[in-house]
């Protein structure tokens, strides 16, 4: 058949070439069909030229149009066994007119943009051996009379927007063996399938189909590959189904609605490679007897209600490459025989109950890229062998109950790219050096533990040195000193968050020079000195948080070139001087923080351009005037205005009345006087309202 497809291909080919040449060749009558069909396509398909002819000549020509009017032509080759059009661009319906090739064995459609539904006259062949319509935008249900071609031995049916239920007959073909209906829609349960099942790949997964696995899978005796995922099967797995499977090197069952314990028979696959279990309701323990299945590849059994611990006899898996058996249940400790499952590329075991130490023995796994070991309960230090896992790309940690020190063997892992060992109990500094030691890191997150001292220094200085960070989290530290002044630009990091720690000084107007920030976050240290007008060139700025500190001086006007600023917090600091108007024109501002400051002079009457706003904190200041009314005009207006605390006057604006998607107003504490405007009554989403110490009189 091979031979077949390649002479067909070669003489589409030849016959393009003799095309592109100077005389007219003489042709047999298959290439005359062949010229035929080619010219009934639009020019531009038509027309190939030298330069668009592939060599690979499995991936098709470029050919496009509707077929409609030119399959004809090759029905009159009387001899064609075999129709290869995939990989092109053909559109519109498959025609049924191609049933009339009576001829054939082979059709391959696969890889086009056909739509519709697809014709029962295209099996009319009783020779059709292989029909491939994969890769295409097929609808509709698979016709009935697919079960007519006893013959077929491949259907592809893949990537389409097949729907309805599949002919149970097709199931029965007695010569089928792939089966490919991996197609989005397809709903029903599956039949019982015939005691000479001959099937050997069986995909079925993101579709619709429920009730029970059959028990008579198990007479697909040669079957290799079984993939159900993404589906609505429901009730247990049973086990009388995969026990005479002995083949079966594929089986994927993830993300069904089965229960139930994972039956033993599956620990009898010694073929099998990948198991596939997640996103299931699965319940028991893991048996010592998955070890049985020494040929095992993958094993993902994450997302269930699993218990117990994890086997020791796990250990001799020695060509384990991925082991996943997260969001689970799982206790105990960590078997240090996993440490012989040196093929290990990827293990993941978060989310689950695991204490006890880290073994050492982990630190064996050489091939190691992927190790998530967040949200357990491991106590006790990381192994300083842990510099032995040279292939490491990603390390989480975090979120455990480790204690002493961040090995500085951490700085032997050159690929690593993400590392997050927050919140522990770790101390002492991070002795290695971020730019030099780690020089691929994108991602590190060091918060929430005592770290102090350096990192060195007491902020990390060689940050900006380590171009390939993007991403930096050291809150929740005991970090000191100041940050220094001549840290290097770094047009990388988008994201720097060191709120929570002790630092001091100025914040270095270096800053505004990390042209991609989006996320600055300093808040609650002791920072001390103004705002850095510097920060007003982060084009790319998103949040900018400074609360909590001593931070003295004006807001800088320059604040208000962040155009993309959506947050913006400088509260409880000893901010002085006036609102700057810039910063009210933010055009996609939606929290505005500057309460516990020592601001003056007038509230800007220039929020209408701030339609984004939701949050605007005012309070505790030295505020005087009266309330502007353009903050009525603000539509999305919704959590929070608080105005508390300040030295303004004259009367409630009733123009407020209009803010009736707000829930929370405070202005407490002011010299406001008169009457409570009725119209406060239309902010019907009120929750929480405070105008106590004031003058006002009235209901509301």
């Amino acid at each position: 058949m091979v031979l077949l497809l390649f002479q067909y291909r070669l003489l589409i080919y030849s016959l393009m070439l003799s095309l592109a040449s100077s005389s007219s060749p003489s042709l047999s009558p298959p290439a005359i069909y062949l010229l035929q069909f080619l010219n009934s396509l639009p020019k531009h398909s038509a027309s190939v030229t030298m330069e668009s002819i592939s060599f690979s000549l499995p991936i098709g020509f470029g050919l496009s149009g509707m077929l409609n009017n030119s399959v004809p032509f090759l029905c009159l080759h009387k001899r064609m066994v075999s129709l290869d059009l995939s990989g092109n661009s053909f559109s519109g319906n498959i025609p049924q007119i191609l049933g009339n090739c009576s001829k054939l064995n082979t059709i391959l459609l696969n890889d086009n943009v056909f739509e519709g539904s697809i014709p029962g006259h295209v099996f009319i062949s009783k020779w059709l051996t292989r029909i491939d319509l994969g890769y295409n935008s097929l609808s509709g249900e698979i016709p009935p009379e697919v079960s007519l071609c006893t013959s077929l031995e491949f259907i592809g049916l893949y990537n389409n927007f097949l729907s309805g239920v599949v002919p149970d007959e097709m199931f029965s073909l007695p010569n089928l063996k792939f089966l490919y209906l991996h197609t989005k829609n397809l709903t029903g349960s599956l039949p019982d399938l015939p005691p000479s099942c001959m099937i050997l790949d069986f995909w079925i997964h993101e579709n619709g189909f429920s009730g029970s696995l059959p028990r008579t899978l198990r007479n697909c005796y040669n079957l290799t590959t079984f993939i159900a995922s993404y589906n609505r099967f429901q009730g247990v797995i049973p086990a009388e189904s995969f026990k005479s499977l002995l083949q079966l090197e594929i089986l994927y069952l993830d993300e069904n609605n089965l229960e139930g314990e994972i039956p033993d028979t599956l620990w009898s696959l010694q073929n099998l490679k990948e198991l596939v279990l997640s996103g299931n309701k699965l319940n028991g323990t893991i048996a010592e007897r998955i070890a049985q299945c020494n040929q095992l590849v993958v094993i993902a059994l994450s997302g269930n209600s699993l218990v117990g611990h994890i086997p020791q006899s796990i250990g001799n898996l020695t060509g384990l490459a991925n082991l996943f058996i997260f969001n689970k249940k799982l206790n105990g400790s960590l078997p240090p025989e996993l440490g012989n499952c040196t093929s290990l590329v990827e293990l993941r075991l978060q989310h689950n109950f695991i204490g006890g130490t880290i073994p050492p023995e982990i630190c064996n796994l050489k091939n190691l890229e992927v190790l998530f070991l967040f949200n357990n309960h491991f106590e006790g230090q990381i192994s300083h062998d842990i510099g032995r896992l040279s292939n490491l790309v990603q390390l989480a940690l975090y979120d455990n109950s480790l204690s002493g020190t961040i090995p500085p063997e951490i700085g032997h892992l050159k690929k690593l790219r993400f590392l997050s060992l927050a919140q522990n109990d770790l101390a002492g500094e991070v002795q290695f050096d971020l730019s030099r030691n780690v020089p691929a890191l994108v991602r590190l997150d060091l918060s929430g533990n005592s770290t102090n001292g350096s990192i060195p220094g007491s902020f990390p200085a060689n940050i900006g040195k380590c171009l390939s960070l993007r991403r930096v989290i050291l809150s929740n530290n005991l970090l000191q000193g100041p940050i220094p002044s001549d840290l290097d630009e770094n047009p990388g990091i988008f994201f720097l968050e060191v709120q929570g720690n002790l630092l001091e000084g100025k914040i270095p107007p270096v800053f505004g020079h990390w042209t991609n920030l989006s996320m600055l976050d300093l808040s609650r240290n002791r920072l001390s000195g103004s705002i850095p007008p510097e920060l007003g060139r982060l084009e790319n700025l998103q949040i900018l948080s400074l609360f909590s500190n001593a931070l003295t001086g004006s807001n800088p006007s320059e604040l208000g070139h962040c155009e993309k600023i959506i947050k913006l917090d400088i509260s409880f600091n000893h901010l002085s001087g006036s609102i700057p108007s810039e910063i009210i024109s933010l055009p996609n501002l939606q929290n505005l923080l500057l309460q516990e400051n020592k601001l003056g002079g007038y509230i800007p009457d220039s929020f209408s351009s701030l339609q984004s706003l939701i949050e605007l904190q005012l309070g505790a200041n030295m505020l005087e005037g009266s309330i502007p009314c353009s903050l009525s005009n603000l539509h999305h207006f919704s959590s929070i205005l608080n105005l508390s605390n300040n030295e303004l006057s004259s009367q409630v604006p009733a123009c407020l009345g209009k803010l009736d998607k707000l829930q929370i107003i405070d202005l407490s504490s002011n010299s406001f006087s008169g009457e409570i405007p009725a119209d406060m009554n239309n902010m019907i989403s009120l929750y929480f309202v405070n105008i106590s110490f004031n003058r006002l009189k009235g209901k509301l």
